[in-house]
């Protein structure tokens, strides 16, 4: 197991990404680090995507901290833990609320030759922007506003909770404002991080990881909206020319390096940011988020993740590493069997257990209450109105509508028919045929019967624990049998 990984997830892809590992965290996929730290950077405070995540976020964290990981215990539904730091998941910019881009600098300041100065490097619309839903596509001004983000509490709070073995990790787009200009912006502060912060040298000299995103959407054409998605690939070649010359040429700045995109794009509408600003979830941030499974599976050993120091004292890794991901079949609609044997042995598995636990929670679990595996354990109607049961009922709901999201896009992930028949349950994965169980508790049983077969053999062999320990742990025991039972992945 390594250290941490402080994941600084930037503008709403940052968030979308992050959203992703949560969901694959919660299934039991396995991170190989002691504890994810999310800092999420997005000026636009009532970004919906950015409040989506930070909900699931906490969401999570409550139902884990009612379990124990032990040696005796099996469960890996909300194994990896996640940490905060910075008083809520995000990175606080001083500065921004209720104010345009020209208040942020002093425009009406400044001398006559340094407003001249300033309005050759931003036009009106950039001086008139609205810092408070973030930057609109525009780097210029994010690259200003972003800067000063080492001087906040909560760099000070991310620096003195790092430790030597730590890690870092950056999720950011390429194509829009905030990600472009927040990547290298990060990565220098932390090569070159100041002297008089807390464990400097460790945070100098950590591995950091990072995934460029590539434009994977568009946006409709909208007259009166600065986001353009025909300046995206334009944005995108300008923003790699640039890391190529400053981040990932001689001497790079990062250890491993991630791309992802894809010509397939869909338009979402155009809305700039806020409460409005709530796209599907898709399948390059799913595997976006692999990219942070892979990263975090390195062994610490690895030439990869060495860092050394050039003549003038910069921090740089010698042997970097630069990856990018695929899949088998190039199709409109991704199911598990076009992935790779690689993305199948680590997501297949763990995917399909919490699909089946998130379905028997939405529409069994009020049926099952008379069953011995339910009273024998006090599963009663007051466990299931404890804040414990509220928080599984939102998770595994939210668990089907990201199913629901990646599958409603161009391209579309489908590994499951997520609204299949309860009598046809598990029939629920795309393209595998599910096969016989054999023994009595399959005798004759299909649909949810079969699922209650399995709950009630299992459940009285399970160690003493709490109830909410032993609900979870059950499920996961019983889930993982019949994954096994049914599909051959």
């Amino acid at each position: 197991m390594n250290g941490k990984i402080f994941l600084f997830g930037i503008g709403g892809t940052g968030s979308r990404v992050v959203k992703s590992l949560v969901m694959m965290a919660a299934s039991g996929v396995d991170i190989q680090a002691s504890a994810i730290v999310p800092i999420i950077i997005d000026p636009d405070f009532a970004n919906a995507d950015l409040t989506r995540t930070i909900e699931q976020i906490k969401t999570y964290s409550s139902i884990r901290s009612s379990l124990d990981f032990t040696a005796s215990s099996e469960n890996q539904f909300f194994k990896t833990n996640f940490e905060d730091v910075v008083n809520g998941y995000r990175l606080r910019l001083k500065d921004t609320k209720n104010k345009k881009f020209k208040e942020f600098i002093q425009y009406d300041t400044l001398g006559k030759e340094n407003r001249a100065f300033a309005s050759m490097l931003f036009s009106e619309n950039n001086l008139e922007a609205d810092m408070e839903v973030g930057f609109k596509g525009n780097p210029n001004i994010g690259s200003v506003v972003l800067n000063q983000f080492t001087d906040s509490e909560d760099f000070v709070a991310f620096a003195s909770a790092f430790k030597p073995g730590d890690r870092v990790f950056i999720v950011s787009s390429i194509f829009g404002g905030t990600g472009a200009s927040g990547f290298p912006l990060i990565l220098k502060n932390i090569r070159s991080i100041l002297s008089t912060l807390p464990n400097c040298d460790a945070i100098q000299n950590a591995p950091v990881g990072a995934i460029t995103v590539l434009p994977y959407f568009a946006v409709k054409p909208e007259d009166n909206s600065q986001i353009n998605s025909s300046t995206f690939i334009g944005k995108t070649k300008a923003a790699l020319h640039y890391y190529e010359n400053n981040v990932t040429g001689n001497n790079s700045s990062v250890n491993v390096l991630y791309y992802i995109g894809d010509e397939r794009n869909k338009q979402y509408e155009n809305k700039e940011g806020g409460q409005l600003q709530k796209n599907n979830a898709h399948i390059i941030e799913l595997a976006s988020a692999l990219s942070i499974v892979d990263f975090a599976a390195i062994a610490e050993n690895d030439s990869a993740m060495v860092c050394e120091k050039d003549n003038n004292g910069r921090v740089y890794a010698p042997s970097p590493r630069f990856k990018e991901f695929g899949i088998d079949n190039d199709t409109e609609r991704v199911v598990f069997t076009d992935l790779t044997r690689k993305t199948r042995d680590i997501i297949c598995v763990p995917m399909t257990q919490f699909v089946l636990f998130s379905k028997y929670m939405k529409e069994h679990i009020k049926s099952s209450l008379t069953l011995p595996w339910a009273k024998d354990n006090d599963f009663n109607e007051s466990f299931f109105k404890s804040s414990f049961a509220s928080d599984l009922d939102k998770i595994t709901e939210s668990y089907l509508e990201w199913l629901r999201e990646m599958d409603d896009n161009d391209r579309g992930f489908k590994p499951f028919k997520v609204d299949i028949s309860k009598g046809q349950v598990f029939s629920i994965v795309e393209n595998v045929k599910p096969a016989r169980v054999k023994g009595l508790r399959g005798f004759l049983k299909s649909g949810y019967d079969l699922f209650d077969s399995f709950l009630d053999a299992k459940h009285s062999s399970l160690p003493k624990s709490s109830r909410e320990q032993k609900f979870i742990e059950l499920f996961y025991v019983v889930t993982k049998e019949l994954v096994s039972a049914k599909y051959k992945f």
